[in-house]
């Protein structure tokens, strides 16, 4: 007999495969199993994917769950995050009409195109949207290049509006390359690290399809912030708006940040919405 309780969310064990209204239907990325979880990461039913599917359609009556309708911002992190980082960005996303997804996916325990299957997966499997925008951070914009790059059937059911990448190693990640020989770390961050060497970046990242309209914040630039007093050679370690640059987006802006997760600042909350609503950073629609 099985009981509901409450979970973590998922975390890097758990992968996000379904999502409507708060609810979701996550994959355990080990033992392939699936569960439904509520608005609040009450588990509330596992099985198989149609089984948890069915479930739900049976929640959606009992508690007179709303169709959700309209444009969603879907929220990617980045490596060794949960979807709890994007909570600011989520409430503003809301007070502004747009739905909003923060998804969860195992950043350190797969590589990138194991994550692009999972969300396409899911971006397949989306009902009652009909725009999506994206926001991702770090090296979740990388599995958003791929996204936007794939031919997958969602690229045609769904309008796709705007993209912000925050921080993206879009060049590769010097730290991370470097780091990655280091057994520890590989263990400890996954074999996505593999996947940041500049040379590698190069030949496998996708480049960003014509048409796609996505924009860059940079939280570090060289001779700016705290950076200015580290020698070049440590200034690679951060990541920097060299690293993040990427050919055909609409536009860069430096803004800089001391927190931690990039989300806790509002500037830089603010500048995502205001470029997946009008194309611009600074809110400003240019006619």
């Amino acid at each position: 007999m099985s009981f509901n309780f409450f979970t973590l969310g998922g975390g890097q064990f758990w992968e996000d495969v379904f999502f409507y209204q708060k609810w979701r239907i996550q994959r355990n990325s080990k033992t392939k199993e699936f569960r439904l979880l509520d608005q609040w990461d009450i588990r509330r039913y596992e099985g198989g994917f149609e089984e948890c599917r069915q479930a739900f359609v049976k929640y959606i009556s009992l508690y007179q769950l709303p169709r959700q309708k309209g444009h969603m911002i879907i929220m990617i992190h980045g490596l060794g995050q949960t979807k709890n980082i994007f909570r600011p960005l989520w409430r503003k996303a809301i007070e502004s009409g747009y739905m909003a997804a923060a998804i969860n996916y195992p950043s350190i325990r797969r590589r990138i195109d194991s994550h692009v299957k999972q969300f396409n997966f899911l971006l397949n499997h989306l009902e009652d949207v009909q725009e999506v925008s994206f926001v991702s951070v770090g090296i979740g914009g990388i599995i958003l290049r791929k996204l936007l790059a794939s031919k997958e059937p969602w690229t045609t059911k769904l309008k796709i509006n705007r993209a912000v990448q925050i921080c993206p190693p879009n060049q590769g990640a010097y730290r991370w390359a470097r780091w990655g020989k280091n057994k520890l770390v590989r263990r400890i961050f996954g074999p996505m690290v593999d996947e940041m060497d500049e040379q590698y970046a190069a030949a496998t990242f996708p480049k960003l399809p014509k048409g796609r309209e996505l924009g860059i914040i940079v939280t570090n630039k060289k001779g700016c912030g705290l950076l200015r007093f580290l020698p070049e050679k440590w200034q690679r370690y951060f990541n920097t708006a060299e690293e993040s640059q990427l050919e055909g987006a609409k536009e860069m802006i430096y803004i800089p940040n001391r927190h931690w997760n990039p989300l806790n600042n509002q500037r830089i909350v603010n500048a995502c919405i205001n470029f997946i609503k009008n194309g611009q950073f600074n809110g400003k629609k240019k006619s």
